[in-house]
């Protein structure tokens, strides 16, 4: 009897035991809110139009360097300075350039000079092997040293020529009519080749840059019209055209757009500050909202998805969402989304209906 109480104690004991057991990974199996970065979904965009400042600058805007590196001795290029095809920009010393085609030239007559030697040992040689007064291999010797002479002669004459172009470099010239803009440049100081000595803006078209923020940019489209004030001609109101979108932001956390400026007005000039109103109206309509790229999943049959947050317990639910211009920057979604919810915009595919998540706005 008393051995029969002893298992049952120990039954009792061990089933106790389990049961804490059981309790404990109960509650270790919840796992904790899953940390996700998140984005507020702004407000809807309604039709209207939206302005950004930049600055004008020429199309062509070219850096005017030296082929050849050394001493400037002469800057007569100026800012500000309107200048044609051929004029002189900078000179370099042409000291040592001039030495080294001397010195290449010199070389050249000697080399002549044995090259005529050669052609007579050849001649004489020509004759005497006719008359097996000589070898064949000896004649064989002299034609060979006549080629290489000739040969001699050619690479020299080469030399030159680089001695020449070389001299030339010394003085950089305008490529075409222009505006000098910039001269980093100063007398009396080296510089290496290819560093910038000008810059030359041609007179022509003119084109300004603007940053576009992310939730704006999928609405800017190549050809798109714009128009575009400067600060100095307030009155004057002038057209452009959309002609390149970046595909990634700046540092200033905005895409870059390029944009044509179509006048011929001779008051434009580069470095005027303007500012480029975008006109959005015909872009979207209704309640359209814009949400970054990574939010969008798809499904199987094509349809698109977010993950929203549900803020009363922070739950996620899967929404069906509607979209058009998914391209850079963010996708409008026309349906599916409010302004004020919360969206998923990393890890969408590493969630689930339901999840405990912790919301970290980004």
């Amino acid at each position: 009897m008393r051995i029969r109480s002893i298992i049952l104690g120990l039954a009792v004991l061990i089933f106790a035991i389990l049961l804490l057991k059981g309790c404990g990974s109960e509650e270790e199996s919840i796992a904790p809110p899953k940390r996700v970065i998140v984005h507020k979904v702004p407000e809807a965009l309604k039709a209207r139009v939206w302005s950004t400042s930049g600055t004008a600058k020429d199309v062509l805007e070219t850096i005017l360097s030296f082929r050849v590196g050394g001493m400037i001795i002469s800057l007569p290029a100026d800012v500000g300075e309107k200048m044609q095809t051929g004029d002189l920009v900078a000179e370099l010393d042409p000291t040592d350039f001039q030495l080294e085609m001397r010195e290449a030239k010199a070389s050249l007559q000697d080399i002549l000079a044995e090259l005529r030697n050669a052609k007579l040992d050849y001649d004489r040689k020509k004759k005497l092997v006719q008359q097996d007064v000589i070898s064949q291999s000896e004649y064989d010797l002299a034609a060979s040293y006549l080629d290489s002479m000739k040969a001699k002669a050619d690479a020299q004459r080469e030399r030159i020529a680089i001695a020449e172009r070389n001299l030339s470099y010394t003085r950089l010239y305008v490529p075409e009519p222009g505006t000098i803009s910039s001269v980093p440049a100063e007398v009396h100081t080296n510089v290496a080749i290819g560093e910038p000595v000008a810059t030359l803006n041609s007179r022509g078209l003119l084109e300004m840059e603007v940053g576009v923020p992310d939730r704006l940019i999928a609405m800017v489209t190549l050809g798109q019209k714009v128009t575009i004030r400067f600060d100095v001609f307030r009155g004057t109101k002038l057209k452009g055209t959309v002609k390149e979108v970046g595909v990634r932001s700046n540092e200033t956390s905005t895409f870059p757009v390029t944009v044509s400026i179509d006048t011929k007005d001779k008051r434009i000039r580069s470095g005027m500050v303007g500012e480029v109103t975008f006109n959005f109206k015909q872009a979207v309509s209704g309640e359209n909202v814009v949400v970054p790229s990574a939010a969008i999943a798809g499904l199987p049959n094509g349809k698109q998805y977010v993950w929203v947050v549900d803020t009363k317990n922070d739950t996620l639910q899967r929404r069906i969402v509607k979209t058009l211009l998914t391209e850079r920057g963010g996708i409008i979604v026309t349906t599916g989304l409010k302004p004020g919810e919360l969206v998923v915009t990393r890890g969408v595919h590493s969630v689930q209906e339901g999840q405990h998540v912790r919301p970290v706005e980004q």
